[in-house]
């Protein structure tokens, strides 16, 4: 069975196909295209749509829209690299150099278990693909590690295809989230209060890298958004199958409802995700993406009604290394959601060494 006949089948549901996804509501502009499938399962010339403006904040959320833009010039020397803050956890750098494209994360602490989960979209050798990437900076890989090894205070995702300079990337775009949670050492509850969750949408490209300086050219542009209260730390640990951290979160979604992931340490139950929303006149929009490869073959794409019988968006079941990007929408309100999932349950040899990892952010476009 393949994994979108499976996930149907989980559900009830019959996948939906880009084509019925366009029956989706949805908002004007890129949020209507990605609701209706079209641009993303077609031509890859159009990723998130990423405004100049300035940042801004308030005692619930912080937007920052950051971006590295310059043209090659002799007399004045040009700025290759802008940062990020990823508040309670560190700062995200966009660089821009001929021989050197990425993103980077830095947080003090690699005690700590910090990931940056991302769904990366680009054209390789003339095909649209699809990647999960995990860029992690932590101490501990497991329950039984001697805390020995591990990474740096530094952790990155290269923007080009292969080592060395590339003349030209155009329309690579991504989404990500970041989160922060204890080493694998320790139980789920061991941090105190809950990190902020940052979600982010980004894209590049640059040109003339092959020649001399005043043909060069790049752009990096990013937005990245950050909930602050408390119902808004949507995070699930737990680390080994004694630790009694909870095995169920839930957030609130202003306009839209109340977001719970799940995480049964029991192999009978399946780990999931579900919207109370706050009306009936409610839907979920889904694009499940895990591994890497084509577009049409990574990303499952689905759409759920409201259960009448359950008050439900959902459940929808969480991939075992994967991300999930939806669109949630409440009457004439919508919220765009970036949630990581990463679990094992069934090592029976080394139960301390099970785990399940869930982070989920909101923000609109």
């Amino acid at each position: 069975m393949t994994r979108a006949k499976g996930r149907a089948a989980l559900l009830g549901v019959a996948l939906v196909a880009s084509a019925v996804l366009s029956v989706v509501p949805a908002t004007s502009g890129a949020s209507a295209v990605a609701a209706s499938g079209s641009a993303l399962s077609a031509a890859p010339t159009k990723g998130p749509v990423v405004a100049a403006r300035k940042s801004k904040r308030t005692d619930n959320t912080q937007v920052q829209k950051v971006k590295v833009k310059w043209k090659g010039s002799r007399k004045k020397k040009p700025t290759y690299q802008k940062t990020a803050v990823i508040p309670g956890i560190g700062d995200l750098d966009l660089v821009c150099r001929p021989n050197k494209t990425m993103i980077r994360l830095y947080t003090a602490d690699r005690s700590l278990e910090t990931q940056m989960w991302l769904q990366k979209y680009e054209t390789k050798n003339s095909r649209y693909v699809v990647s999960v990437k995990t860029p992690r900076v932590y101490t501990y890989a497991h329950a039984d590690d001697n805390g020995k090894g591990g990474t740096g205070f530094y952790t990155h995702e290269g923007l080009n295809q292969e080592p060395g300079i590339e003349n030209r990337s155009q329309d690579g775009y991504m989404y990500g989230v970041i989160s922060q949670r204890p080493g694998r050492q320790q139980s789920g509850t061991a941090l105190d209060p809950l990190r902020p969750v940052t979600t982010f949408e980004l894209k590049w490209n640059w040109n003339g890298f092959d020649y001399d300086q005043k043909y060069r050219s790049c752009k990096i542009k990013g937005v990245f958004t950050t909930q602050f209260p408390d119902e808004a730390r949507t995070t699930l640990t737990w680390r080994g199958d004694d630790d009694t951290a909870p095995t169920q979160v839930t957030g609130k979604i202003p306009g839209i409802g109340w977001l719970t992931m799940t995480c049964p340490h029991d192999l009978a139950q399946d780990p999931t995700v579900s919207i109370d929303p706050y009306s009936a006149n409610a839907s979920l929009y889904i694009e499940d993406v895990e591994g890497e490869g084509l577009v049409e073959n990574q990303r499952v794409e689905t759409s759920l009604p409201y259960d009448a019988e359950t008050g439900l968006l959902g459940p929808y079941p969480l991939p075992e290394n994967g991300t999930l990007r939806m669109q949630a929408q409440n009457k004439d309100n919508d919220s765009w959601i970036m949630l990581s999932s990463y679990y094992v349950r069934n090592d029976d040899k080394r139960p301390q060494r099970n785990l399940c990892e869930q982070a989920a952010g909101y923000y609109n476009r």
